[in-house]
């Protein structure tokens, strides 16, 4: 049986009223009828009758209703169990990030979190690609947020999460600056600014540099995003980077943006944990809010 169908049953069954179970519910009276029909059906009888004005319950819809009152008071315990659980969460937990959602993502999630949960401590532990695997791998962190591929590992679970669009970025004084789209060959003499080596961000540039035959313009490899938007802003060259790094120096004016027309490249986010580790109560609620921000942020990241 639909448990959707037994909620709306119970629901029914205890308002005796089509109206008022719809407005509890937030469906139309008619969606109602329908889905009782089709719980009747299901069941092979009848669940109401009509008696005048009275909605009433039969032999066989009395003797459901006595079952759908104690599975939906045991899902109403359960919930208050689990709800008193979470209020009063505490403990530590550790938490692995590369540069990028380190920087740029994870501590609005984490700000979120300590306002729900003051008494868990958390502690995030920002590396690159590689040496937050490795934290995972090593069991010194709970979970991960990292950037890039992720090269397959049997004691690894992945979940992706969200895609950032990777776009170009120059300063404001650039011929390029204030527009949208850039034909490839405009870029044949420009120079272009690298992330450090050994991290996946590195690696992705580098690709995208030779798809478009630029790897011979790159004149700098900077260790840190910040340090390359800098390098941007003082006009030493273009670099490449995901939008969330950028999004307050485009909202300010400090960098510009364009795109290459006809070519589009994303930077992909994972949710990384060790299969072997326990995960505590406070743990798992924090995983589950970076899962739903994250999905919250998919469409902000590839606007």
């Amino acid at each position: 049986m639909n448990l959707g169908y037994l909620k709306l049953f119970n629901t029914l069954a205890t308002e005796l009223s089509f109206s008022k179970a719809a407005s509890l519910l937030y469906i139309s009276q008619p969606a109602v009828s329908i889905q009782i029909k089709k719980l009747e059906e299901e069941l092979g009888f009848k669940l109401f009758d009509r008696v005048g004005k009275q909605l009433r319950m039969t032999d066989n819809g009395e003797i459901l209703y006595q079952y759908t009152k104690k599975i939906f008071d045991l899902v109403d315990e359960a919930d208050a169990v689990l709800t008193k659980q979470y209020a009063s969460l505490k403990g530590t937990v550790e938490i692995g990030a590369s540069n990028t959602p380190g920087t740029y993502i994870m501590p609005g999630i984490l700000s979120e979190y300590s306002e729900n949960f003051p008494e868990v401590i958390t502690n995030l532990h920002i590396g690159n690609t590689f040496e937050v695997e490795k934290m995972v791998l090593e069991n010194r962190v709970d979970f991960a947020i990292k950037g890039g591929d992720l090269m397959y590992n049997s004691k690894l679970n992945v979940e992706w999460l969200a895609e950032d669009e990777v776009i170009f970025i120059t300063s404001p004084q650039s011929s390029f600056a204030g527009r949208e789209y850039i034909e490839c060959s405009e870029l044949v003499n420009s120079k272009f600014i690298l992330h450090e080596k050994n991290t996946r961000l590195h690696n992705l540039v580098r690709l995208i540099l030779e798809d478009l035959n630029l790897l011979d313009n790159i004149t700098m490899t900077v260790g840190h995003v910040d340090a390359i938007k800098q390098a941007v802003r003082l006009q030493l060259g273009i670099a490449v980077v995901p939008l969330s790094t950028v999004e307050d120096e485009l909202k300010a004016g400090n960098l510009c943006q364009f795109r290459i027309k006809d070519k589009n490249w994303f930077y992909p986010y994972n949710l990384v944990y060790n299969k072997e580790r326990h995960r505590s109560p406070a743990v798992r609620s924090l995983m589950d809010l970076v899962r739903e921000r994250m999905k919250n942020k998919r469409h902000s990241l590839t606007k």
